[in-house]
């Protein structure tokens, strides 16, 4: 039951971080109380920049984090889908989280390095958070990135299971392949709620299977 209630804490506060304009404005920066015998920990650990498909620079998820009052931010770069390679070619997966982090030093924020797993159905998009090397799951094979990732000591979880791109009925379905990731250990997680949208069936999926109830943002644009 802890570990439920922390989830949800976690699930939303990262539901809000969407929601934030305005800047400086005194209702932007997020509070939560800590759950006794527990420290309430605000993160959003599905964030985009330029260095895959966001429209921002590594700095400015900092700066918004800062301003949101999070206690630590993942920029899960897309690994194979790369839409702004022409104008910024970067051969290393991990830039956007030096940046980040270089930037950083000077706040109590800490920069989680992460990417995403970008795949049709199944795996879909899978986050790996907590990673050493990006770069190292550049691999083809399906089931070798996850055991790459977990070889890192990854926490990984499913995103937006019920994206219509990949569920056209807009509903979780657990495949035989997550399962299969589940009974080896390499699925931890599973986004109950993606920026405006939440997912019943995925909720489910969760308590059934014991995988992480997440939420985030999945930010592409300024928050």
């Amino acid at each position: 039951m802890r570990q439920l209630t922390l989830s949800l804490l976690l699930l939303l506060g990262c539901q809000f971080l969407p929601a934030q304009n305005g800047g400086d404005h005194p209702h932007r920066h997020i509070e939560f109380p800590d759950v006794p015998g527990f420290l309430t920990i605000k993160c959003d650990l599905h964030q985009h920049t330029v260095f895959s498909d966001g429209n921002v620079w590594p700095t400015i998820r900092v700066e918004e984090a800062l301003k949101d009052g999070l206690d630590a931010i993942s920029l899960t770069e897309h690994l194979e889908y790369q839409p702004h390679k022409a104008d910024i070619p970067h051969p290393d997966r991990n830039r956007s989280f030096e940046i980040a982090t270089q930037f950083a030093d000077a706040f109590d924020l800490l920069i989680i390095r992460g990417a995403e797993i970008t795949r049709r159905m199944p795996p879909g998009h899978c986050n790996a958070v907590f990673i050493e090397d990006a770069n190292a799951l550049l691999v083809d094979d399906s089931l070798a990135v996850f055991q790459a990732a977990n070889k890192q000591g990854a926490f990984v979880f499913w995103n937006h299971p019920d994206w219509t791109s990949q569920s056209p009925d807009g509903a979780a379905h657990l495949s035989d392949f997550h399962k299969l990731l589940i009974k080896e250990g390499l699925l931890h997680g599973i986004e109950v709620v993606n920026q405006f949208t939440w997912s019943p069936e995925a909720l489910q999926i969760a308590l059934e299977n014991d995988l992480t109830i997440m939420g985030t943002s999945d930010i592409h644009g300024l928050i």
